[in-house]
């Protein structure tokens, strides 16, 4: 994945969080993990916020959110997306001497929730280390020795690829491989069993936000594996539907197809049927050629990505 790719993502970068966000590789640390990484598809966006007129506190939006010691006390504009500044600062007290299991290294704000172990790290050692931190309910992490049941399932990647990138999946061979990069899918019995490389699942968290599902099948019962396995969902709308004029056209209830097989009569407009993935450029199904209206996807979707998904 080129540098490009990674940082084509959208989550802080919300004219509503009133933050700058890091869109490139920087040598600035972030004030959590003192690390300067800057991968938001791994660590979230690496973004910097103005307090107090001059001074600025930067921060990986995951080590926010993964971090034990720091409370998200505020409304969604306040502080970096709901964290107080106060609670921030406040809050290196806590693991600023803290070192990090796997690098040795201080200001470790992570701690693993299994009861007795008491191990510390950064978000992005973690990452690396086969940790997970289950972005639902109380936000938990666990170490690599310590994690939940659903993360310990075995992954055979031989011969495999992802099925959303359609790129190799790394192999248990590798000296990098870490079985937590890969996330599983099989919702139901009619869900077909895939592989997904995490990034490729979160890059399509970021943009289908409360439409978020199973890139498989479809089942949105997927978000509750995908975030117990370590991916972000954001609770917001999807990509489309944030674009300038989105729903404009959706009072008019007309078919779009260039040569309506019904002439846009009123008596047709209870036969439109909507894209599966936007829910846009309504069409009749004899226009769009479906006869089943949960298989009609239309040309805006019909990108590289989602042929690929459907």
């Amino acid at each position: 994945m080129n540098e490009t790719t990674r940082f084509n993502v959208s989550y802080c970068s919300d004219p509503l969080f009133k933050l700058r966000v890091l869109k490139q590789a920087t040598v600035e640390k972030c004030d959590i993990c003192l690390l300067n990484e800057n991968n938001p598809l791994r660590y979230g966006e690496f973004v910097e916020k103005v307090y107090k007129t001059q001074r600025k506190i930067r921060a990986h939006y995951f080590c926010l959110l993964s971090g034990t010691n720091i409370p998200q006390n505020g409304s969604t504009p306040a502080g970096i997306a709901g964290f107080k500044i106060s609670d921030v600062l406040s809050s290196y007290a806590e693991y600023r001497e803290k070192q990090c299991y796997y690098c040795r290294h201080p200001s470790a704000p992570v701690e693993c929730a299994q009861a007795g172990c008491g191990r510390r790290y950064h978000y992005i050692c973690g990452y690396s280390n086969s940790c997970v931190t289950q972005f639902a309910g109380e936000f938990r992490s666990y170490c690599d020795q310590h994690l939940p049941e659903g993360c310990r399932v075995p992954v055979t990647t031989k011969g495999r690829r992802c099925s959303i990138c359609f790129e190799d999946l790394p192999q248990v061979t590798e000296p990098d491989y870490n079985p937590l990069s890969i996330v599983r899918t099989h919702c139901d019995s009619e869900c077909p069993p895939g592989l997904l490389h995490r990034e490729c699942v979160q890059r399509f968290a970021y943009t289908s936000g409360y439409n978020f599902k199973c890139p498989l099948c479809w089942n949105k019962a997927f978000r509750v594996h995908a975030a117990e396995v370590g991916i972000f969902i954001p609770q917001r709308e999807s990509a489309w539907e944030r674009e300038p004029g989105a729903f404009k056209d959706l009072h008019k209830r007309k078919c779009t197809a260039v040569d309506c097989k019904a002439g846009n009569g009123r008596n047709a407009a209870s036969q439109l049927v909507g894209c599966k993935v936007c829910g846009g450029q309504l069409m009749h199904r004899q226009c769009c050629g479906v006869s089943d209206a949960d298989d009609y996807l239309c040309s805006g979707c019909r990108d590289e990505s989602f042929v690929r998904l459907v």
